[in-house]
């Protein structure tokens, strides 16, 4: 869990409110000088990994953000259709931090999104989530092979989702670089997106829960030699 949402709930919203309300200021800022000057809209770009950043918690304290692992939420999550993401800045903040760059970040992370899946299968067992839902994620680092095997569908993403991740490209950069131990562009023009409906991704567990135990199995004895 993210060490953020283990303190009493009032402190969680206070400092959520705190932090959107001081993240969004510069937004009028931005707004106010741009209505004379554009060339300052520009400064949007570098401007939304910090207001990404400061609104996460209050999006999860809203259910904007519904998290089934620490780093996997759905976005705008609903009974028709639950949008995949990877956790925002916050969350590398407060959860990725205590992992090593490299190969053991990079591993926890797959695990996570794993687990976010796992969780997602057990709600649609459980009949809180209907198996009618859609589920979908857009990326640049799916392994199509693997997805697959998971039953997911590949296509090509719409421009929408394109678009979205180039504007998080400053975010997607340095998130990138840590999951590799170095220093690397990730490679947004050839995302991907993937789709399985509830039924299908149950249907799936069993391969979902086999590649989970076996990156646990792997990355438990990485860290033992």
């Amino acid at each position: 869990m993210n060490d953020f949402y283990k303190q009493p709930k009032i402190l969680q919203w206070f400092e959520a409110i705190l932090l959107a309300s001081i993240g969004f200021l510069p937004t009028l800022l931005i707004i106010e000088k741009g209505n004379s000057q554009p060339i300052f809209y520009l400064l949007s770009i570098i401007y939304l990994p910090i207001i990404q950043f400061a609104f996460t918690p209050f999006c999860k304290l809203t259910g904007a953000y519904k998290y089934y692992s620490p780093m996997l939420l759905g976005y705008m999550a609903n009974d028709r259709e639950v949008d995949l993401h990877s956790g925002t800045s916050f969350d590398y903040l407060f959860v990725m931090r205590r992992y090593k760059p490299g190969i053991e970040m990079r591993n926890r992370l797959l695990m996570y999104h794993l687990e976010g899946l796992l969780t997602l299968i057990d709600l649609i067992e459980n009949k809180s989530t209907p198996d009618t839902v859609s589920i979908v994620g857009t990326s640049y680092f799916f392994n199509d092979r693997t997805l697959s095997k998971m039953g997911f569908k590949i296509t090509n993403p719409s421009l929408f989702y394109r678009l979205n991740l180039f504007v998080n490209f400053i975010d997607l950069i340095w998130m990138h670089s840590l999951s590799k131990g170095k220093f690397t562009i990730p490679k947004v023009w050839n995302a991907k997106k993937a789709m399985i409906s509830g039924t299908k991704l149950r249907e799936n567990k069993k391969a979902i829960d086999e590649l989970y135990l076996k990156i646990k199995s792997r990355t438990i004895a990485s860290q033992a030699v």
